[in-house]
């Protein structure tokens, strides 16, 4: 597999839209000009993931990542740069074009695409098995038609057969080329040792398949089902974990229910998955299960990215109630409001759902729902004997424990009441008990955050390490610069293509001026470079930028420009033809069409110079640029409004040619700020008998301290703004 030729990803850049793709995974509300949702990345009680359409970027306020729809797809994904390329192709159709790879990197990219290859060559040759073969339609087909499954959803679930014969799915995947490790790799085969010698076989075999689906759609693992009746033989059968399918992340059913979910603004959780299809036939479409296995939290924050309510399904054995109790805390931490139904007697959801109406199967659900604090405290108290103190104090405790996870005060103080009248104990004890609880849990949760807080820094110096240049250009303290450094890098990120001024050239002529021209040639005059690695990448990638193919692409783009601005002007000179008038008032109206095509095409140009620097640099293949683009393209700073001689408001893009001299003024500033620092250290450790060094160093000082001063008059003066450059 070749790697994408840069026209296809410029496609693929210039067509994905940032709501459209990250809406597939998380519930977005508008909310002025942007939209906001639930982070996907992070546990949070309110929405602080903000998606800006104009600019194409996702980005949450409170841990930092987001980025272009390429980033998002990478971050969310666990993709590739390529990868989540090839993801944006697929889902808008666009056809690859792809130019040679090395060996280390084909391999790299393909070990993923193959994995999840062979899962789709076997979800096909499932579904062969179950709808045009014998066994398939006799033994599997039959036992779905029992479990009264129809034709829909069958179809909707991708429910297929695994023939009972050791090594068919193992064959059929040799004749189509597939290799082994995959095979293994997924889980599909298995490898048995016999005298000495390995042999694959089929781990499926003769099991019902269920196929279990991420986010996006791409099928990750299976789960089978049995259809021996040898009670030696696992009844259930699941993909192992692998790069592409971690089971604590994967929800049953997530990928088909998604939609609903965020239509209702809910989420039923059951265990099984004929639970989850069984409701979905019954009109029920909202229903995920987990498959059997504990709730963890990755699965919970799947859930919360598209609704804060669960209702959880049990059935009316009382010891299945009591294991399932397990995942409440979680779903209490997470922040979401959960509620349970009981089932009648004898019932699980399949059978519930199998035995009655959609319109029934609603109904009971609306008016059955409880809260889940009164559900575990009468559940928990049902065998516990009323002579017991000890028995009924560890439940009291268990129950006051889940409390302790709800945050909200006037809820947890309802919770308080309620279980003070179920079970018959002073509120005020109630309280004690609970604070104590909710003390620990805070107490974990920080030493649970230092440790994160420990490793990261570790983490952190350890890449700044890898990535710091061998010899810096000055021996100056880089923590101090780097506030003034990331100015400089967050204009060249925002508009490092956009003309602002008129350099002058050796011959006295005027040179038009990028913010990266003037930048360069700024920090050359005094031999200066960015001392952040983050930074200097950005100014390299700009570089690049600069001196590759904008120039060719601008050209295009202005000639673009011009073929509408034509139009525009025939448009126009046939409504003043309409409208008539006298020859001084046509000719006025030409002149004032012309002004504002001429508007027209300056705001175009500079919009295109914009774009093209900021939409390259968030989608970089470098992940230094990519995620320092990320973080200095979003607003952070709010600048005071600055009116011109004529009244009218200054945007910081009108302000570019003073801010950006300015923020270069400030960067000497501060590097010759800590240049008299350290020559004065080197002054007070001098011995007396130094005094030609002293004197020099006091002169070097003298010198320094006279240069600050005439950049603090610049920095200092009020400057009246010029008009803007044509």
């Amino acid at each position: 597999m070749g790697r994408i030729d840069q026209e296809t990803v410029n496609r693929i850049l210039d067509t994905a839209d940032i709501v459209e793709v990250v809406s597939d995974f998380v519930k977005l509300r508008r909310s002025g000009a942007n939209y906001k949702g639930l982070c996907p990345f992070h546990n949070e009680r309110t929405p602080s993931f903000s998606v800006n359409k104009a600019r194409n970027i996702c980005k949450c306020f409170s841990c930092g990542k987001g980025g272009s729809p390429v980033n998002f797809i990478m971050e969310h994904e666990q993709l590739s740069y390529q990868e989540a390329l090839r993801y944006l192709a697929r889902k808008y159709n666009i056809e690859i074009v792809e130019k040679e790879q090395s060996a280390e990197e084909r391999q790299a990219e393909n070990d993923r695409e193959a994995m999840l290859a062979v899962n789709e060559f076997a979800l096909k040759q499932f579904k062969h098995n179950l709808l045009e073969t014998d066994a398939g339609r006799d033994i599997a087909m039959a036992y779905f038609r029992h479990r009264g499954l129809n034709d829909a959803m069958i179809a909707r679930f991708h429910l297929g057969y695994s023939l009972d014969r050791g090594s068919a799915l193992i064959d059929a995947a040799h004749e189509a080329g597939f290799n082994d490790k995959y095979l293994v790799d997924t889980g599909l085969a298995g490898v048995s040792h016999r005298e000495g010698a390995e042999a694959l076989y089929d781990r499926f075999r003769g099991r019902v398949m269920f196929p279990i689906h991420s986010i996006s759609g791409r099928v990750v693992g299976f789960g089978g089902r049995t259809m021996r009746s040898d009670k030696t033989i696992a009844k259930y059968v699941n993909s192992p974990e692998s790069i592409i399918y971690k089971k604590n992340l994967e929800l049953y059913g997530l990928y088909q229910a998604k939609s609903a979910i965020a239509k209702r603004d809910k989420c039923i959780l059951v265990e099984g998955y004929l639970d989850v299809i069984s409701m979905h036939q019954a009109g029920v479409e909202n229903v995920v299960a987990s498959s059997g296995t504990s709730l963890t939290e990755g699965q919970i924050r799947a859930l919360r990215r598209f609704t804060n309510n669960v209702t959880l399904i049990y059935d009316a054995d009382p010891a299945g109630i009591k294991a399932s109790l397990r995942g409440i805390n979680l779903l209490l931490a997470e922040k979401l409001d959960v509620k349970v139904l009981l089932l009648p007697p004898g019932d699980d959801p399949d059978s519930f759902a199998q035995s009655h109406s959609s319109s029934e199967v609603e109904a009971y659900l609306n008016e059955n729902e409880r809260d889940i604090i009164a559900f575990m405290t009468e559940v928990l108290m049902r065998d516990v004997p009323a002579n017991d103190p000890t028995a009924r104090a560890k439940v009291v405790n268990v129950i006051l424990q889940s409390v302790s996870h709800v945050d909200d005060p006037v809820k947890r103080q309802e919770y308080i009441s309620q279980c003070s009248r179920m079970l018959g104990i002073p509120e005020e004890v109630l309280v004690r008990q609970l604070n104590i609880f909710i003390t620990g849990r805070f107490e974990e949760e920080e030493k649970n955050a230092a440790r994160r807080q420990a490793q990261a820094s570790i983490d952190g110096i350890e890449k700044e390490e890898e990535k710091a240049p061998d010899a810096p250009l000055l021996n100056l303290d880089s923590n101090r610069l780097r506030p003034y450094e990331e100015m400089l890098a967050r204009y060249l990120v925002r508009y490092g293509l956009l003309y602002i001024v008129d350099l002058e050239g050796e011959d006295g002529s005027k040179i038009p001026a990028t913010v990266y021209d003037v930048i360069a040639n700024e920090l050359g005059v005094d031999g200066l470079s960015f001392s952040h690695p983050p930074y200097a990448a950005v100014f390299e990638a700009v570089k690049a930028m600069k001196d590759g193919s904008w120039q060719a692409d601008r050209e295009l783009r202005r000639a673009q420009i011009e073929a509408e601005a034509a139009a525009k002007l025939e448009e126009a000179r046939d409504r003043i033809r309409r409208v008539g008038g006298s020859m001084a008032q046509l000719e006025k109206a030409e002149i004032e069409v012309g002004l504002q095509l001429d508007n027209f095409r300056r705001e175009a140009i500079n919009e295109y110079d914009v774009q093209y620097c900021q939409t390259r640099l968030i989608n970089s293949p470098d992940d230094m640029v990519r995620n320092t683009a990320v973080e200095l393209v979003v607003d952070r700073y709010t600048l005071s409004k600055i009116y011109s001689r004529q009244g009218e408001v200054q945007t910081e893009q009108d302000q570019l040619p003073i801010l950006v001299p300015r923020a270069i003024y400030e960067l000497r500033n501060a590097i010759v700020s800590d240049l008299i620092s350290d020559l004065t250290k080197r002054l007070a450790a001098l011995i007396p008998e130094n005094a030609d060094e002293a004197i020099d160093l006091l002169r070097q000082i003298s010198e320094y301290k006279e240069f600050q001063r005439r950049l603090s008059e610049v920095l200092g003066d009020r400057i009246i703004l010029p008009g803007r450059r044509t």
